[in-house]
């Protein structure tokens, strides 16, 4: 008798919502596996959260019905509204056996409504249950998100307002900081975004002109926007830049370039407000926003390494920030320090242009995931049927920690697919990483794929040093390595990563503000992302920091929570007028 997931599904959920509804932990935790990864996003409580195993749930979920504020869920129901939400049964991944009916479903709660995502496994009982939940608050009632893009454009006293009075400031005129300040747009909140450059794109446009997207153009997609059919998989350099240039006009975002908030905002408790100075192209402000977003990037500050004896140096050093184009290179003896994504598309660059002879410092392991894998993977992620929107609630129920445990569990079936691409890496002395699964470095080191540097490296024309560290320059054109071999070199370009965003915003913040905030990006013990889309330690303080993949989901997150901050401050002034009166 073939399966009915639609019955499955259904069956279940009625279970599941009866559950909710009477707030009934052990019923919820019985519609559950035992080992379930049940993640919450601004249902329970304003923060995503990640609970994995009955024990540490049915305690969460104790703790989330015993305040009297905790709303509660009703109207719980399968959401058959487009391809992608359907009940399907099929692999829980691609790498595993196992196989799961999974399916959407939408609710309603006290603030505002819901959807959710679920996957069922047959239980040696012969029960389906849940070995993933993910619940997250959509919208909050009265305040909902507008279904299409404003087209309005912001004109006389409105715009005066946004750059007068912002509710929000966002500093970053990025990707990351245009897809919040949409996100904001969309819900009639104020907001004005600082972009330090002189054009918007700019952070694109100044980096090496051969520079292509690492994954493809729909994991890519800016919000509202999905980039035009004709366009490459993977985007240039300069069409990326240009787009956001464009996205700010389409959307009528309104951003100041060449500004920069000045140090050191302060927060006024009492009124919830920030005073920020601002230089506006030379013109200083002062603005009193409710929140401000830093979007200025997962990376702050370049990190160079300092090393005494540089000055004997007569060559040219630099940082890969700093690096234009490969032609300036042309017939010289180049070294790169770093063996991440940064480092092979400056040694492919550098070959390219003909330099004389590329050496890359592989100073630790590397993961390196061929493109095709990695096309693959990001295909199943974000296949082109479906919508974006679909993509992001498929992947948001996805726990990472979950994802991470299945990697290592088919570790083994991923080296064996790689192999050709880590053969002749190893053969020439590249180390790679075996330990720690592709997901992981991700979120540690935002690398891993490969650009086509790997068969540069087998065939010979990008040489490796692995496991050193420049010591010293001991000559005009000489460098020393830790393990006392040397190399006569011409240039030396550094693709050592940058220092914490925390770090560089330390200086405009000061160190108290900072240390309230606590970290930002990697990952918490829960899977969930460190600072970077939920609250920090600081109030009315946000980071928004990642790739597009994260940044466009996400973004729906920072919004409706800083949202529901604004919400809590307009029922504070109310309520203090009402004192007056």
């Amino acid at each position: 008798m073939a399966l009915n997931s639609s019955q499955v599904s259904s069956s279940w959920l009625r279970q599941f919502g009866t559950a909710l509804e009477s707030r009934d932990v052990s019923a919820i935790a019985s519609c559950c596996h035992p080992k379930v990864y049940f993640r919450d996003i601004l249902v329970f409580s304003w923060d995503n959260r990640c609970l994995h195993g009955h024990s540490i749930l049915a305690a969460y979920l104790t703790r989330a019905f015993a305040k009297e504020s905790q709303p509660s869920i009703t109207r719980v129901e399968l959401d058959k509204s487009r391809p992608g939400l359907l009940p399907e049964y099929g692999p829980l991944t691609n790498k595993l056996p196992l196989r799961a009916v999974s399916a959407a479903f939408k609710f309603s709660c006290a603030v505002g409504v819901g959807r959710g995502y679920f996957s069922l496994v047959y239980t040696e009982s012969r029960q389906w249950k849940a070995l993933v939940v993910m619940m997250a608050l959509a919208d909050i009632k009265g305040h909902e998100e507008i279904e299409r893009p404003l087209a309005q454009h912001h004109e006389g006293d409105e715009r005066r307002a946004i750059e007068t009075n912002p509710h929000v400031l966002i500093i970053g005129g990025g990707q990351s900081g245009l897809v919040v300040a949409a996100r904001f747009k969309q819900m009639n909140i104020r907001a004005l975004v600082l972009e330090t450059n002189h054009r918007v794109g700019d952070n694109w446009r100044k980096r090496h002109p051969s520079l292509v997207l690492h994954s493809p153009k729909k994991c890519n997609s800016m919000l509202y926007r999905p980039f035009p059919n004709s366009w490459p998989d993977f985007i240039s350099r300069d069409q990326f830049a240009d787009w956001l240039e464009q996205y700010v006009l389409d959307l009528d975002l309104v951003v100041w370039t060449n500004s920069r908030p000045l140090p050191r905002p302060t927060y006024d408790p009492t009124s919830k407000r920030w005073t920020v100075e601002v230089d506006r192209a030379g013109e200083h402000l002062v603005l009193n926003p409710v929140h401000i977003v830093v979007a200025a990037g997962t990376l702050g500050a370049p990190r160079v390494p300092y090393i005494p004896s540089q000055h004997n140096f007569t060559g040219t050093t630099m940082h890969s920030s700093e690096y234009r184009d490969g032609k300036s290179f042309s017939g010289k003896r180049v070294v790169v320090v770093g063996a991440g994504n940064t480092s092979s598309d400056l040694c492919q660059d550098l070959v390219l242009h003909g330099a004389q002879s590329v050496t890359m410092v592989q100073r630790s392991s590397t993961w390196i995931t061929s493109r095709a894998s990695a096309r693959e993977m990001f295909e199943c992620m974000y296949p082109s049927e479906l919508d974006i929107d679909v993509c992001d609630l498929l992947a948001m129920a996805r726990p990472l920690k979950l994802m991470q445990k299945i990697e290592k569990q088919t570790m083994a079936q991923t080296l064996k697919e790689e192999r050709a691409t880590h053969r002749g890496l190893r053969e020439v002395g590249f180390h790679l990483e075996t330990e720690k699964t592709f997901l992981s470095l991700w979120y540690e080191r935002l690398g891993g794929i490969d650009n086509g540097c790997a068969e540069l490296i087998r065939s010979g024309k990008v040489k490796i040093k692995q496991g050193v560290e420049i010591l010293q320059f001991s000559g005009a054109s000489s460098i020393g390595f830790t393990d006392g071999t040397s190399l006569e070199v011409d240039s030396v370009i550094y693709a050592t990563s940058h220092e914490s965003v925390t770090d560089t915003m330390r200086p405009l913040f000061g160190e108290k503000i900072i240390a309230m905030a606590g970290p930002v990006w990697g990952t918490d013990g829960e899977g969930e992302l460190r600072g970077c889309y939920r609250p920090t330690g600081h109030p009315g303080l946000w980071f928004a920091a990642g790739e597009l993949a994260v940044s466009r989901p996400c973004s729906k997150q920072l919004v409706s929570e800083a949202n529901s901050r604004l919400l809590i401050l307009i029922s504070f002034l109310v309520g203090i007028a009402n004192q007056g009166d």
